[in-house]
């Protein structure tokens, strides 16, 4: 009877290790599905063309033209509301989340002097810049929401994170005051800035793609 108790145990444990596989992949393939989404099916080409488009906004904005942050944080952002609405794929995304801030920090020029201070908040700008793609990604490319809507929220999501990023690090003293403004109304006014730009586009899309 003890070693049937055992047999019962041993096929339980096995059954919810299982179970929770099973979980995890379903999870992982929910996650993935929805990080293919687009809105507008383009072919391999198109694709392909879209994505180096915004790939050298992400880069060469940043770098070379550095300046004035209204600009450089506007073009940013067009370019991340329009990866969220027709980039599909990990392997896409992420670099156009990552970039641009990398880019402002080998450039060297947004900030002048305090532009080395960039290295301590790029991995929470990753954040808010993933916050942006993906909200917009989920309301607007899978729920269907109005734009104007999904942009206010996916904004001010991202500005809230970055604002609350930056006066933590102002008042631990690893930030000067100057990012204060730059990572709070600074950020929602480039990301409405960068929203309304890629509108016209999207609504391109939507005529001769839609």
């Amino acid at each position: 009877m003890e070693e049937v108790g055992k047999d019962e145990y041993a096929q339980g444990r096995k059954f919810e290790s299982k179970t929770k596989e099973c979980e995890k992949m379903t999870y992982v393939t929910t996650l993935n599905q929805f990080v293919n989404r687009r809105m507008y099916d383009t072919s391999e080409a198109v694709e392909y063309a879209e994505f180096g488009a915004l790939t050298a906004i992400a880069v060469l904005v940043p770098l070379l033209l550095g300046q004035p942050q209204l600009l450089v944080g506007s073009a940013v952002n067009f370019m991340l509301v329009m990866a969220a609405i027709n980039v599909r794929g990990w392997k896409k995304i992420l670099p156009l989340i990552v970039l641009p801030s990398v880019a402002a920090v080998a450039g060297g020029f947004l900030f002048g002097p305090f532009t080395i201070f960039l290295v301590y908040i790029v991995p929470f700008i990753w954040v808010g810049n993933a916050i942006l793609v993906f909200v917009f990604k989920y309301l607007y490319v899978t729920k269907g929401k109005n734009y104007a809507i999904t942009l206010l929220i996916a904004a001010g999501l991202k500005a809230g994170f970055l604002f609350a990023t930056a006066l933590l690090l102002i008042n631990l003293s690893i930030l000067p005051l100057i990012f204060a403004m730059a990572m709070g109304v600074m950020q929602i006014v480039t990301a409405i800035v960068g929203g309304f730009l890629a509108f016209p586009v999207n609504l391109a899309y939507h005529k001769y793609m839609g």
